[in-house]
């Protein structure tokens, strides 16, 4: 018979392994780009420090609001 149960499971198994093998590659190589790229945060600490801080300016901390009109509407 061209298809018996031995090679059918030896067909999943080895699917299963190619699967795992990929997953771990990919899990060292995105380890690897962490370690060699700088993070958002350090990447951005020189800037944000040299920034000026804004509540001294009198500008409103915190984020900003975008009215979409409907406050406006309800009352």
């Amino acid at each position: 018979m061209l298809l018996d149960v031995g090679s059918v499971l030896g067909g999943i198994g080895l699917a299963v392994v190619a699967f795992v093998v990929v997953i771990l590659v990919c899990v060292v190589i995105l380890r690897l780009l962490a370690v060699i790229l700088p993070s958002y945060e350090d990447r951005d600490a020189p800037a944000v420090a040299a920034e000026p801080d804004s509540s001294e300016e009198g500008a409103p901390s915190g984020p900003a609001r975008v009215s979409d009109g409907t406050e406006e509407r309800r009352q």
